[in-house]
This record gives C-alpha cells, sequence and structure tokens, in this order.
C-alpha cells in the first residue's frame, strides 16, 4: 500500500513480533520523521510549547495491534524502544514544528517556560490485519485526548482527536500497517491545527 501524501510522524518504527509460526521473529520498520531535509523552511511562531510524554490509558499497553494469520496464528505490532507516550509527543511535536510552531518535548513534569503545555492521553490506538485468500484487510483506529494549558493567563483547551482508516492489499507487508497507522496519527495532528488558533502567545479554539 502507498498512501499518496502521507506525513511519517517519527514513531522510531513498528516492530513485528511472534510471526505465525511462533518462532518470535522480529522485524524492524523505520518511520520518516515529519519534515524531511529537503522541505521549505517555515518560520516560527513566537509562543513556545512544551509537550509532555502522553499518557497511555490503553488496555494493552505493550502492543500495537496484531495481524491474524490465514492459515492461524499470530503476529503482534510493537515498538521497537521505548513506549508509545513518548514517542507520540516526539511525533506531535516535529509535526507542529514543521508547520512553523515552536514547540518541544519536556524531559520532566516541572516547569518549562514555555508559553503552554500540552499533555494527552492515549485512548485507543492501533491496527489490526486479517489475511484472507488473495487480501489482506487492515483496520487501524486512533483516538487521543489533547490538553493545553495556556501559562500566560490560565486559560485551557481540551479537544478529543479521533480518526479510523481501512485498506486492502493483496501481498501483505508489515509497511502497510505502519503507514496506516502513521496516517491516522497525521489526520489527529492535522485536525489539532485547523480547529486551533495563536492569538499572540496564547492557544484557542477557532
Amino acid at each position: 500500500m502507498k498512501h499518496a501524501h502521507i506525513v511519517g510522524i517519527g514513531l522510531l518504527g513498528i516492530v513485528l513480533t511472534a510471526g505465525c509460526a511462533g518462532k518470535g521473529e522480529r522485524i524492524t520498520l523505520n518511520v520518516p520523521m515529519a519534515c524531511g531535509a529537503d522541505e521549505k523552511a517555515v518560520a516560527k511562531n513566537a509562543a513556545t510549547v512544551s509537550i509532555q510524554p502522553f499518557e497511555d490509558n490503553r488496555t494493552d499497553r505493550s502492543l500495537l495491534g496484531s495481524r491474524h494469520h490465514l492459515w492461524g496464528g499470530e503476529s503482534h505490532f510493537s515498538l521497537p524502544s521505548g513506549t508509545l507516550g513518548d514517542a507520540t509527543a516526539q511525533a506531535f511535536a516535529d509535526y507542529l514544528n514543521s508547520k512553523g510552531w515552536n514547540a518541544t518535548v519536556a524531559k520532566g513534569t516541572g516547569a518549562t517556560g514555555a508559553n503552554m503545555t500540552i499533555t494527552g492521553k492515549l485512548v485507543d490506538v492501533g491496527v489490526e490485519a486479517k489475511s484472507g485468500v488473495g487480501q489482506t484487510t487492515l483496520n487501524a483506529k486512533n483516538r487521543m485526548v489533547v490538553q493545553v494549558k495556556n501559562h500566560v493567563d490560565g486559560s485551557q483547551v481540551l479537544e478529543t482527536l479521533t480518526s479510523t482508516g481501512t485498506n486492502q492489499v493483496f501481498w501483505f507487508d508489515p509497511e502497510d500497517a505502519q503507514e496506516l497507522l502513521n496516517e491516522l496519527y497525521s489526520k489527529n495532528f492535522e485536525k489539532f491545527v485547523a480547529d486551533t488558533k495563536l492569538d499572540g502567545k496564547i492557544l484557542k479554539l477557532k
């Protein structure tokens, strides 16, 4: 599967584990960063944004979904290292910076000196692939809650971002699952930017 206009979001890769034969196969995939070196530089906004690692509220935080094989057995998707909450925060910062924001990922939970702090919760994130005769059907979902606290006036912005997607491929490649999941991340981040505006150093809903 090749999506036209997919924005890679720096999830640092997805790993496919536990092959259908139960051999514990691991395939590491690399995901490109949101802002490529060949893209034009974007002028930065004056407001500074600190993004905290997202809180992972998913039922199973160890996986990003599964592939159900045609002849039985399952493979499982997961990150090669780190946590999904950390990867999501970095991906969000990369995306915002590519749009002219001035965002960094916080290293701790204390005060950062930024004009606003973004925190978030991952509610439901994952992709399921089911292989049949001559095709594999993929279904992905991404639901997160993003909260912004403006330090200038103490106001807050709260938004729930939800996206779903599906695709069918003839020959399954783990990259298909990765691209579909990344596309949903991109859609959620794009909606957040479209729904908000900066008023000086304060973020507001449009």
